[in-house]
């Protein structure tokens, strides 16, 4: 584990060892097969381009990184190192998906009109003081990006966008945002994403 706030010895195993950072927990265990980054997101794309320098496996939190140059990078990253890499989303791994897919393909519950999804998470002011990022369009001039569209409810747009057969940016035609905020902060807590698939299927989320 790599924490710059190590947690309380009693809360992890007495066999796991605790590193103030990344470059010491690589030095001190070379022979890593995967390494987890659970961290701020604005630390996503050092830490997951570091990662696969290593030639390791790659398990990125979600949202992958800040900005679409960054996310670039990280697929360029990504394939020059052959290695693998799963984003957050836990519903990219669920077996239902599959059999939606399938019943949509054979016409069983007939054809696809288009695609909704609603959030009503309540986030309250000891949420956005929880840390420093929470909430955060950006510190110290780095993208932070953190509000309602980025965090949860891209699960909701990562599902919806594999349902529609959305896999790359060519998939999607157009993107429309309604960002709003409530709590006292720099991003959105309130918010509402409509996109449009370059098959012309509409996708909404909010």
């Amino acid at each position: 584990m790599a924490d710059p706030q190590p947690p309380a010895p009693e809360s992890v195993p007495e066999t796991a060892a605790v590193f103030p950072g990344l470059p010491e927990l690589l030095a001190a265990t070379p022979d890593l097969e995967l390494i987890i980054v659970a961290t701020p997101i604005q630390t996503h794309a050092p830490l997951g381009l570091a990662a696969l320098e290593t030639d390791t496996d790659l398990y990125l939190e979600k949202p992958p990184v800040a900005s679409l140059a960054d996310f670039n990078t990280l697929c360029e990253a990504a394939q020059k190192s052959g290695r693998s890499v799963q984003i957050g989303f836990q519903s990219l791994g669920s077996h239902a998906l599959q059999a939606i897919e399938e019943l949509l393909a054979s016409g069983a519950i007939g054809t696809l009109q288009g695609i909704s999804a609603t959030g009503r998470w309540v986030r309250d002011r000891a949420y956005y003081k929880r840390s420093r990022w929470a909430g955060k369009r950006s510190i110290d001039g780095v993208d932070v990006v953190d509000g309602v569209a980025t965090n949860p409810l891209a699960h909701a747009v990562a599902t919806a966008l594999r349902i529609a057969g959305a896999r790359t940016m060519d998939d999607v035609a157009s993107v429309e945002t309604d960002l709003y905020r409530a709590n006292d902060i720099e991003s959105d807590d309130t918010s509402v994403i409509r996109i449009r698939t370059a098959a012309g299927l509409p996708v909404t989320c909010a």
